[in-house]
């Protein structure tokens, strides 16, 4: 079937997060996915006929870990010591948390040059720890 073909050629996102190796309450961590997928085509011939089933990234959703989610339509902007990233989260508790991103795909398919047909969605993901340390900060009075 086209559609377990266009599934299978399908590349999990790679989660991103900076800061990279802990984060800290009271501050945002940036998240991003590294790969940047582009639609999948498989196509199958059987005499004059062709069909064509396409999947293409719909929508990525974030999972923070702390019951904090959010959803986009790109895969975020990587963080640069000049530039914020685009998916942010602030962290209220110190813990270890599980973060994820699911990419959702949307798929279609047609039989030569008709419409395109619907065929449903399917996702990718990718998850990782992530840990997350509380700071306090103690005015001291100068000596």
């Amino acid at each position: 079937m086209l559609l377990d073909r266009a599934i299978a050629r399908a590349p999990d996102p790679h989660l991103e997060v900076a800061p990279a190796k802990i984060g800290l309450t009271g501050l945002d961590s940036y998240f991003w996915s590294s790969d940047r997928p582009r639609p999948i085509i498989v196509t199958a011939i059987a005499g004059s006929t062709v069909v064509t089933a396409e999947a293409y990234p719909r929508q990525y959703e974030w999972d923070f870990g702390d019951g904090s989610t959010t959803t986009s339509t790109n895969a975020g902007r990587r963080w640069t010591p000049r530039r914020r990233g685009s998916i942010a989260h602030l962290y209220e508790t110190s813990g270890r948390y599980s973060t994820s991103v699911h990419l959702i795909w949307g798929a279609r398919w047609r039989m030569g040059t008709s419409a395109w047909q619907p065929l449903g969605y399917f996702e990718t993901s990718d998850t990782r720890r992530y840990p997350v340390k509380e700071v306090i900060a103690w005015l001291v009075p100068p000596r």
